[in-house]
């Protein structure tokens, strides 16, 4: 169904309102729904196609409403979405003009992606389109799914054809849809290079077809957009000059599937998506958050729940959110985040501190005024320490998840960077809040507080970890301790303290480096100690003696094997000098 067309923006004013928008709803959804285990289902469970074929004639979808999605989108605050066109199945979503594999010969029998634009747009919401490069559908998509290379031989099929396929489909994503799509969302290009299928050629396409779209890097060309997945980066994204990149953090509620699946048990907490939420746009991000409709169409009640909880947060303090940059502060000494809006901080403050006061350190400015995000703007009181600002708090948090307060200054935001080291005794004090957690695709560990402070929790994959920069006048051994906690029969897990080393790219099927991160990391000093039960309560334990040399060091720790079903819960780490 063609619609007029609407011209909104060039690719600039797009970037521009998107790094605005801040928050942004994903959707996956497809004939696998029908079989609730996911989106990858035809792969993880060996599928043949020819089974696989028997799901469209099913796809009924009786209770689709994309009105009641976008309303919901709307309520929890999401200012545009995406939605998958064609997944890896290589199922359209959208009434292609070139294949029958597609919606449009379903007992549904409706162009759904039509529908879904439609219906967002007259809320207000911008749509973007999800295009799987990679098709285990077409005959001449390249390479086989390795169980199925003997059944489905390549001999005779032309990756060419394919191409031509592909980008019969983006033409028409881009002329049929109007003002839809906003942005060519890639993904599964990880199996070719970009040459090998002509992406830089399909881009500019796309780009002559719609001047005012931007394009995520998932088909491995350098386009506007960097999309880490299932993961938060420890600081915002940066080209090799140091200047930032646009980036948006693609995120589900449950523990791993896109789409719907039926036996999913575990979801992130509203307040974990809230925090999450801050997080990401206090590091210059967005996050694309992500739903899995049922195969009936309806959105169920944890996403549903989950969603209004954002909402509710949201209507309360959007405006620490929407057009806010990263914060100016690289480390910060309360459980917190800050966002930034020209001359104004919004402080977020996830923890309410026992002493009931926060600490801006390092800022130069002087403050004009501080105030509750909240009817009246009831003002705080703040004073000058050193070279930090002390801001006194309510009795009370105003919100239980994330507290807002406005700083006003007297100019653009001016920081001197906190730099860790050694006090007057020698030692060096490294609480979790001083460290950055990192961890690749499925990243588990997370913050986490208890009777006021704060812990590196669920730490569960063994690729995660927690790194800090310490500054020492000179070369020297430390001897580390460890303040954590292990639960009864948890012990025995290893830890690995590594400094001074560097994270290695991590390489793709098609031989190129991720953008998304998530490497491995290589050389440096390395020592591994074993965790032991605490049963259960924080206590100190001495673990490695580790060298330091004069100038900057980086310490990660990680935990390499876990022994059971999680390694420890860490509050930080103290270097004590060996004399």
């Amino acid at each position: 169904m063609a619609r007029k067309a609407k011209t909104r923006h060039t690719r600039e004013q797009t970037l521009e309102w998107f790094q605005q928008a801040r928050f942004g709803m994903f959707i996956h959804w497809g004939v696998y729904a029908l079989l609730g285990r996911g989106e990858w289902i035809r792969n993880v469970g060996k599928i043949p196609q020819e089974e696989y074929d028997r799901l469209p004639p099913r796809f009924t979808a009786k209770r689709f409403d994309p009105a009641a999605w976008a309303d919901l989108a709307k309520r929890a605050g999401m200012k545009y979405m995406v939605v998958t066109t064609k997944h890896h199945d290589g199922f359209c979503m959208f009434d292609a003009h070139n294949t029958d594999w597609k919606v449009t010969n379903t007992p549904f029998g409706r162009d759904a992606i039509a529908e879904i634009t439609t219906a967002f747009e007259r809320k207000g919401i911008p749509v973007g389109f999800y295009y799987s490069i990679m098709d285990w559908w077409h005959e001449d998509y390249l390479p086989r799914l390795p169980w199925e290379a003997d059944r489905r031989p390549e001999a005779g099929h032309d990756v060419m054809r394919y191409i031509e396929y592909m980008r019969e489909h983006i033409e028409q994503l881009m002329t049929e849809y109007r003002p839809a799509p906003f942005v060519l969302w890639w993904d599964g290009g990880w199996m070719n290079k970009p040459e090998a299928l002509g992406g830089a050629e399909t881009n500019a396409l796309a780009r002559r077809l719609k001047p005012d779209i931007i394009i995520n890097d998932r088909a491995f060309t350098r386009e506007d957009l960097v999309t880490p997945e299932q993961r938060i980066p420890p600081t915002g994204l940066f080209d090799e000059d140091g200047k930032p990149l646009v980036w948006e953090a693609c995120i589900t509620m449950t523990s791993h599937w896109w789409g719907y699946d039926r036996e999913e048990t575990v979801y992130k907490s509203p307040e974990f998506l809230i925090r999450m939420l801050v997080d990401i746009v206090s590091k210059g991000g967005n996050l694309l958050l992500n739903v899995g409709p049922r195969p009936d169409g309806t959105i169920q009640k944890e996403f549903v729940e989950r969603l209004e909880a954002i909402g509710a947060w949201m209507d309360r303090y959007s405006e620490a959110i929407y057009g806010t940059t990263a914060s100016p502060f690289n480390l910060l000494p309360f459980y917190g985040r800050v966002t930034t809006r020209g001359e104004r901080l919004y402080v977020h403050v996830f923890e309410w501190p026992a002493d009931g006061a926060i600490r801006l350190p390092g800022l130069k400015n002087e403050i004009k005024r501080v105030s509750v995000v909240e009817k009246g703007r009831p003002r705080l009181a703040c004073e000058r320490d050193g070279d930090d600002w002390v801001i006194t708090l309510p009795d009370e948090a105003p919100d239980p998840v994330a507290s807002v307060f406005a700083v006003d200054l007297d100019g653009a935001p001016e920081v001197e960077p906190m730099v860790l080291g050694p006090g007057e005794d020698g030692r060096i004090d490294l609480p979790v809040l001083y460290g950055f957690l990192d961890g690749p695709h499925g990243m588990r560990i997370r913050y986490e507080a208890e009777d006021g402070v704060v812990h590196a929790g669920n730490w569960i994959n063994p690729a995660d970890s927690i790194e800090w920069t310490v500054t020492v006048p000179k070369r020297g051994d430390y001897q580390v301790w460890l303040d954590y906690r292990v639960e009864p029969g948890q012990g025995g897990s290893e830890v690995e303290f590594i400094i001074n080393g560097k994270e290695a790219p991590r390489i793709m099927p098609n031989g190129m480096i991720a953008s998304t991160g998530g490497g491995a990391v290589e050389g440096g000093q390395r020592q591994v100690v074993r965790t032991a039960s605490t049963q259960g309560r924080f206590r100190r334990k001495q673990a490695a003696v580790i060298r330091l040399k004069k100038g900057a060091n980086t310490i990660k720790v990680m935990v390499p094997t876990i022994r059971r079903q999680q390694a420890m819960d860490l509050r930080g780490i103290e270097l004590a000098p060996v004399t």
